[in-house]
């Protein structure tokens, strides 16, 4: 490393006096009647060979929550020992100090210092800079956690003295042994099984490691009338609504016999409105601030892909296992661009931090055998039947939008007062607050507004008649040519482009009803109205959508639908994937659709 401009032979004189300084110090402890947090940094043997070095240093204080309460940058590096002292209540805190190559906290990042503190009247934190590391250190030393919840761990080096000193970046591996649970590569421990065991922090540059006891309970679980989860996937631009939806949660969570369990991402150094680094899991608490109340369950660390199907289906297991009840829903909440894959690959769940998405056809991945009472998309262009059908397995109602609702989502509470109130009703009446909650919101009337709920015990039959009207058509193609191009011209469209050819099924078969004297199509279109009044049980939308009547289809022309995207996806091929096509002759009639 290159020095930092004062003469080794300096240091070297120093080295007594500093060593004399440390042991008079300690690594921390109480202020002798002093107050507040003080930390203090012995620059002396900045610039060592082989040491980290750096000319600022970064002082963060956050609390439990990782929220960012205090900052300072020290920024004397040719003084012996600089100190900052913050003033802040007694509480345990994340103490985060980051070492520079620029003079104001800012060039590279050279090196951290991590470590969790208790403060209690006052309390002195030394690190010394260019000091070789020693041993490592893990805090907290000892923790107890439940089945289903999480603990924060965080290593830092100590050298000779034990005082803290600079390690580089992202240099610690962990392991969770001892079979009780879990840990990220970031320190996020999750609890799986109740027992006794440890987590390693290993330096991997000096392959030294250290450990923190863990204690594992069980979690206590009681069962409820309902749990209903949310999937809240905020690492895209859409992040700065989701504090908005968590805080409408909390103004209708009053009920103990209704639980909401939210698994949160936020992508802060990438989009506004980012109120922490990384992904949460809260259980909803009743609060009717602006500010966060709910109860953080697990802090999961920077890792994780909301992206992945994988990572809902996780998020689902963990929480029927720990919030069980007599009924569950879940709500999807992000982007989502019905059935089709896009030149990037999204479908539902963009975690653009990830680049990845969820693809309709792995859903079944998503979702595994799991069973729920309904399942909403808080998403764009999801309510399509293509969508539906693929889950009709896993849930009793299907709740969601054919067009692309409002940035700001769902006034959730709107939505969730119906269960705080009567937790007892049925599920359909509970699910209608997704229909009338957006409808009611005054600040909405200028958008386009479509909520629907789906029965999928009425599936099969709608299936046969979508199957049929689909052979009717490819049936009398040509004397129909004209008849459907005019339709698709004019049919309630949702969120329209050269690809996307989303049109309410319903809508369709009316304007082709009307064109056409054909009785087999008529028969169909006949029996596919019944068999969409049945599914269909619940609608509403405003007069910016005035066509819609719950459930949009795929009407794309054989040129698109068989077409390549950017990427050389085939479409033709992405839809054959889906359920819907495989059971019935929809897709047959897309590829030679006019």
């Amino acid at each position: 490393m290159r020095y930092s401009g004062i003469a080794m032979e300096r240091r070297l004189s120093l080295l007594g006096f500093v060593m004399l300084i440390i042991t008079l110090i300690g690594c921390g402890g109480g202020g002798g009647g002093a107050t507040g947090l003080t930390y203090r940094t012995n620059w002396t043997l900045n610039g060592a060979p082989g040491q980290l070095s750096g000319q600022s240093q970064r002082v963060i204080i956050r609390n439990l929550n990782g929220v960012d309460v205090t900052s300072a940058i020290l920024r004397s590096p040719t003084t012996p020992i600089e100190e900052v002292t913050f003033q802040i209540a007694d509480g345990q805190y994340q103490l985060l100090v980051q070492l520079y190559s620029g003079s104001n906290g800012d060039g590279t990042l050279m090196g951290e210092i991590r470590k969790r503190v208790t403060l209690s009247g006052g309390l002195v934190v030394n690190s010394a800079v260019g000091t070789a590391i020693n041993s490592i250190e893990v805090s907290p030393s000892t923790a107890t956690v439940q089945v289903g919840r999480g603990e924060v761990f965080v290593a830092n080096g100590l050298n000779s003295s034990s005082v803290p000193t600079f390690v580089a970046p992202n240099g610690f591996t962990w392991t969770a042994l001892g079979g009780v649970g879990s840990v990220t590569s970031d320190g996020s421990f999750s609890a799986t099984a109740q027992g006794t065991g440890s987590v390693r922090a290993t330096y991997t540059p000096l392959s030294l490691n250290g450990s923190a006891l863990v204690t594992t309970t069980p979690s206590g679980a009681v069962k409820k009338k309902w749990t209903i989860l949310v999937y809240l996937n905020a690492a895209n631009d859409l992040q700065a609504y989701s504090q908005l939806n968590v805080n409408q949660m909390e103004q209708v969570a009053s009920n103990p016999d209704v639980r909401i369990v939210v698994q949160w991402k936020n992508y802060p150094s990438a989009f506004s409105g980012g109120l922490f680094d990384g992904t949460r899991r809260y259980l909803v608490k009743p609060d009717t601030t602006s500010t966060i109340a709910s109860e953080m369950l697990q802090d999961m660390g920077t890792t994780v892909d909301m992206g992945s199907p994988q990572t809902l289906n996780q998020f689902i297991q963990w929480g029927k296992a720990n919030y069980p009840a007599d009924r569950y829903g879940i709500v999807i909440w992000n982007h989502g661009n019905g059935w089709l894959r896009s030149p990037t690959s999204r479908a539902v769940s963009y975690d653009d931090e990830k680049g990845t998405s969820i693809q309709i056809w792995d859903l079944n991945q998503a979702f595994g055998s799991e069973q729920f009472d309904f399942i909403t998309w808080d998403c764009s262009l999801m309510q399509m039947f293509e969508v539906a059908y693929e889950i009709k397995g896993n849930t009793k109602y299907v709740v969601g939008s054919e067009e692309s609702p409002p940035g700001e989502g769902y006034p959730y509470q709107l939505v969730f007062n119906k269960f705080r109130d009567n937790p007892d009703d049925t599920t359909l009446n509970l699910c209608k607050g997704f229909v009338d909650g957006p409808l009611a919101v005054t600040a909405y009337q200028t958008r386009k507004i479509t909520q629907s709920i789906l029965d999928t015990s009425q599936f099969a039959p709608l299936a046969t008649a979508v199957s049929d009207f689909g052979s009717q058509l490819n049936t009398n193609s040509v004397a129909l040519t004209s008849l459907i191009q005019t339709v698709r011209a004019n049919a309630q469209s949702y969120s329209p482009n050269a690809a996307r050819n989303y049109r309410d099924l319903l809508d369709v078969a009316k304007r082709v009803e009307a064109g056409t004297s054909i009785s087999g199509v008529l028969t169909s279109i006949a029996n596919l109205k019944t068999a969409a009044a049945n599914a269909i049980v619940y609608e509403g939308h405003n007069s910016n959508s005035a066509g819609s009547t719950g459930l949009a289809i795929d009407f794309s022309p054989a040129s698109t639908f068989n077409a390549n995207d950017s990427l050389g996806n085939n479409r033709a091929v992405d839809y054959a994937k889906l359920k819907l096509a495989q059971d019935t002759q929809w897709n047959e009639y897309l590829t030679i659709a006019p």
